[in-house]
């Protein structure tokens, strides 16, 4: 073979490792970035509908769970909605046998769209008792949220404790709620 052949097929040979390396980051790498992308995309997409046709199917259950919300929410009256959170903390109270030692209300303007009562409370009691007062809290109709607990012991042993709390009663001041802006 001439020198001349063999520098033409080292030639042709050189192009086409420079054509298919170009091909391959001009062409097929953005082409393979892009179908990913797309799959991504697909994806993402795919879950939004499912995530979709699931709340269509849920629409009934949580369209009730909304209008029970609304029905329990405090009334428009500020000493109504006062009574109504005072006599679910007096049930609390009661149903689970701790002493209340003071209680400090207040209400709160939110701009999202509610008002809260907020209660700070001291309670005594077992660890049973405690326990007891937050499970009512928790299930209790009203819009209420414990917001903050603190639990500590009186005595040596462990059996009396104190318990501080902070939680809000919720009052939806926008259209749908019973309550409106003052």
């Amino acid at each position: 073979m001439k020198s001349s052949d063999r520098l033409m097929f080292l030639k042709i040979g050189a192009a086409a490792v420079v054509g298919l390396f170009l091909l391959d980051k001009i062409v097929l790498s953005p082409a393979i970035a892009s179908w990913n992308d797309q799959s991504e995309r697909i994806d993402a997409l795919r879950k939004k509908v499912e995530r979709g046709r699931q709340l269509v199917q849920r629409e009934d259950a949580i369209r009730q769970r909304w209008a029970e919300m609304l029905h329990a929410n405090l009334p428009a009256d500020m000493s109504a909605a006062e009574s109504d959170a005072f006599k679910a903390l007096s049930r609390w109270v009661r149903d689970s046998g701790v002493a209340l030692t003071s209680l400090t209300p207040q209400w709160q303007t939110h701009e999202e769209g509610y008002e809260s009562f907020e209660c700070r409370a001291a309670a005594t009691g077992d660890q049973v008792s405690l326990g007891r007062f937050i499970y009512e809290l928790e299930v209790d109709p009203m819009p209420v949220s414990l917001e903050e607990c603190e639990i500590t012991t009186r005595d040596a042993r462990g059996a009396q404790l104190n318990m501080t709390a902070r939680f809000s009663f919720v009052r939806l001041t926008t259209e749908g709620g019973r309550s409106s802006r003052r």
